[in-house]
């Protein structure tokens, strides 16, 4: 019920986790607000891919190349970038299977917020 109120709200996936003995859910709010994204200095590409992420829940180069109208090499270069900054988590390593994701939070350091 908590993953389906999630996603009906367009909220990311809560985590549930076994620390110590404890049962602990950790339930994420959407940190991609307008004043976070405009600190990322974003291209328009992005921040409709952002707007993508956020309605459909994941993201391949495939799609992003057919979604965007953008070469393999842009669509890989433009999720890398996404990816480095912390807007971005990658699942898979390599190949067909490799999806992308929404992040939970930005990057430390300096490609943070």
């Amino acid at each position: 019920m908590m993953i389906r109120e999630s996603l009906a709200h367009a909220l990311p996936e809560p985590d549930f986790s076994q620390r110590g003995g404890e049962f602990t859910i950790t339930l994420w709010r959407d940190w991609l607000t307008e004043e976070v994204l405009t600190r990322f200095h974003l291209t328009e590409r992005h921040m409709q891919a952002v707007v993508y992420l956020k309605t459909h829940h994941v993201i391949t180069n495939s799609i992003y190349q057919s979604e965007f109208k953008a070469s393999k090499r842009t669509a890989s270069r433009d999720l890398d970038e996404m990816l480095s900054k912390g807007i971005l988590e990658k699942v898979g390593t390599t190949g067909k299977g490799v999806h992308y994701r929404l992040g939970k939070g930005a990057a430390k350091g300096p490609k943070g917020p």
